[in-house]
């Protein structure tokens, strides 16, 4: 079972002719060979790699991006006008900061 799984997780996003190919370092690439022989954190060095490409890269880019800030901002004029101030939402604002 955890070699299909891995097979499906490297045939989806990991191999040159994957559907939805994340962008990973070549030297970081597997090859279908260590499919032959799974281990649970066969994928962990890959994970950690695009896990820091999002924190420090993709995130900070998004932050930045005029969609969120237009979101952000709207969301604001929201929260500030009077029909949105129920007692659910300032409950939510409370215990969610």
């Amino acid at each position: 079972q955890m070699q299909e799984k891995a097979k499906d997780i490297y045939m989806t996003f990991l191999s040159s002719k994957a559907s939805s190919q994340v962008n990973v370092e070549g030297q970081s690439r597997l090859n279908e060979t260590i499919l032959e022989t799974p281990h649970p954190l066969m994928f962990q060095k890959l994970q950690d790699q695009i896990f820091n490409l999002m924190k420090y890269d993709s995130y900070s880019r998004f932050l930045k991006s005029d969609i969120f800030l237009n979101h952000k901002k709207s969301e604001e004029q929201e929260e500030n006008s009077p029909e949105a101030q129920t007692a659910a939402k300032r409950a939510s604002r409370i215990y969610n900061t």
